[in-house]
């Protein structure tokens, strides 16, 4: 009698093990995106995933260009990937925004765009000149544009230009060099919020997107990164101290963090901010329809 307990307890002991369902590991997806604050956003997850990061745009271009790119989802610049959809020229779908603009003008002093000289620039041709002639600033100052931010801060260093427009992090990295170098240099203007006046946009201009094909493992990713960015990243000092500073071609941890504020990281599903993007695409004669939107 104890051995027909025995087996029947051996029995449903089998039968409970099979009927439950094995774990399944989350599949590790592919991941490209450019340096700087649309990194940030992905340092949650970074270590879950293959994630490459690239800088400047001509990877990212030819990945969006693919028919049988590797990658699972790339984050661009939105012009870049809009133009590309709209000419029929990838399978990818915008999925979100997930970097708004984060120029500024720094310098000496709100007296300063009153006097004589140059303001230094960059961006000619591309988003900051759109960005910067779009603010209509009020200067006396004369624009003369240079290869890249890298440049302007070494006019603001050498006090050769008085006034120069930087994105962050190299605004605040910019600012804390000179302050040791016994230059008081701060922030003028926000051009995002310049554009927004200008504009009538909510959140100013749409930046880095998320371009992805559809999949159930990319909708769980961008959630994941959704989540993230509205928790207020939740644990990004450890998650830098991690990956490294070095290995998303950032500024040390300290500007970083610093300045992560006016990097304005802020997830939004495509769909929500239809109006900001239209604005923003007209600028690059896009127009914007939901099409090119990812399905939900």
């Amino acid at each position: 009698m104890k051995f027909i307990k025995y087996l029947l307890c051996c029995t449903l002991l089998f039968i409970g093990g099979c009927s439950s369902s094995p774990k399944t590991e989350s599949k590790k997806l592919n991941i490209l995106c450019p340096s700087g604050a649309p990194s940030l956003a992905l340092t949650s997850i970074y270590e879950d995933h293959n994630v490459t990061i690239v800088e400047g745009t001509d990877l990212l271009i030819a990945e969006l260009s693919k028919k049988d790119s590797e990658y699972d989802l790339i984050i661009a610049p939105i012009n870049l990937g809009g133009k590309l959809i709209a000419a029929n020229q990838t399978d990818y779908r915008l999925d979100s925004i997930i970097t708004w603009g984060n120029l500024y003008l720094v310098g000496t002093g709100q007296e300063a765009l009153s006097e004589q000289g140059e303001i230094a620039l960059f961006g000619q041709g591309a988003v900051p000149e759109k960005i910067y002639n779009t603010a209509n600033i009020d200067t006396a100052l004369t624009p003369n544009y240079y290869n890249a931010g890298n440049y302007v801060q070494t006019q603001l260093l050498s006090g050769q230009s008085k006034v120069g427009l930087l994105a962050e992090p190299l605004a605040t990295a910019t600012i804390a060099k000179a302050k040791s170098e016994g230059i008081e240099l701060q922030v003028l203007m926000d051009l995002q919020q310049a554009y927004a006046d200008a504009k009538g946009t909510e959140y100013g201009y749409p930046q880095a997107a998320i371009f992805a094909k559809d999949s159930e493992a990319v909708k769980e990713v961008t959630k994941q990164i959704q989540e993230y960015c509205d928790g207020g990243f939740n644990g990004m000092d450890g998650y830098l101290d991690t990956i490294g500073v070095d290995t998303l071609k950032l500024p040390s941890k300290e500007v970083t963090l610093k300045s992560l504020d006016k990097q304005n990281i802020k997830y939004k599903k495509a769909k929500d901010v239809t109006n900001d993007i239209t604005t923003f695409l007209k600028e690059f004669n896009i127009d914007f329809d939901n099409s090119m939107l990812l399905n939900e």
